[in-house]
């Protein structure tokens, strides 16, 4: 179950950004950003109203509330320095390295104890996804002259793919804790959107005709993040952050084939990179075991319980 989570997230919110792909500049992205977080804090928030009003205050773990507040400068972290990045890196190659970059940081993070040790097997599909990854986003930019300002996209690219997997990590914590995901998921993007809005603001805003757009842009941030980071939050709580890293680098490959899907582009050497990236993926996650969710407490702790 945690893995169709994790793959309808990934198809959710490829499906959406291959549609709109082309009709947004960085403040439209950002917009829909931030229109999709505060949204997510929203509902989930009244979910939970509902749910105390009919059954009670309902008690959380020891230890969450320092979890959340991690979550919080992480997300924050990750989300604006991919959607800042856009501005000096293109999005197909900032998409690709920073999810090709998943699988090794927690590779590495498990070596340094934190989080469970990665199999052989783990490394080799790790290693292939960053190659495939990085080849992929580089097709797409081969045009761009790099630069200083490429030079500074590409170092927000690497925070954004480093805070990925911490995430993941923070992610199975909680689950080992028994934390409702609705109830992270309505605590755990106040940073973003709040910081997403003051960048919003310092980059110009969303346009003189915002208010004409809001709609759209609430139903489009609702369909391309609130609803996709839902079921991968709810993924990520219950799966070995390993294999929810893998599926995650076949995102950027998705995207490209709903473009292609909807505004008629085709490549390829394109395609034939993006069949392997998702072979890559699931043959690791056939060897991984994962034909069922992996129980929460199986994986070592990232933070000590309070």
């Amino acid at each position: 179950m945690a893995v169709l989570c994790i793959v309808a997230s990934v198809l959710l919110q490829a499906g959406v950004y291959g549609f709109v792909s082309g009709t947004l500049d960085s403040s439209g992205s950002l917009a829909l950003s931030c229109a999709g977080f505060g949204a997510a804090a929203v509902l989930f928030n009244t979910v939970l109203l509902a749910r105390r009003l009919r059954r009670g205050p309902t008690a959380v773990a020891p230890g969450t509330r320092g979890l959340l507040v991690a979550m919080n400068v992480v997300t924050a972290v990750t989300f604006l320095s991919f959607y800042a990045s856009l501005t000096w890196v293109p999005a197909t190659l900032a998409t690709g390295v920073e999810t090709a970059m998943g699988p090794i940081v927690i590779a590495l993070l498990g070596l340094a104890g934190r989080g469970r040790r990665v199999s052989r097997q783990g490394w080799l599909a790790a290693v292939v996804l960053v190659l495939l990854g990085v080849a992929l986003g580089q097709r797409f930019a081969a045009d761009s002259a790099f630069g200083p300002g490429v030079a500074a996209g590409l170092v927000l690219v690497v925070a954004a793919g480093v805070g990925a997997p911490v995430l993941a990590l923070l992610s199975a914590e909680l689950g080992r804790r028994g934390v409702d995901p609705v109830y992270v998921t309505a605590h755990r993007f106040h940073l973003t959107y709040l910081c997403g809005g003051v960048l919003l603001f310092l980059v110009g805003g969303p346009g003189g005709d915002w208010t004409t757009k809001l709609p759209t842009m609430l139903f489009t941030g609702v369909l391309a993040v609130t609803l996709p980071l839902f079921a991968l939050q709810a993924g990520l709580q219950r799966i070995d952050p390993m294999v929810a890293m893998v599926l995650l680098t076949t995102l950027p490959g998705v995207t490209y084939l709903a473009e292609t899907a909807f505004h008629g582009s085709f490549d390829a050497v394109s395609l034939a990179q993006i069949c392997a990236l998702i072979l890559v993926a699931v043959w690791y996650l056939r060897v991984s075991g994962e034909d069922e969710p992996t129980p929460a407490a199986a994986e070592p702790p990232l933070i000590s319980k309070a």
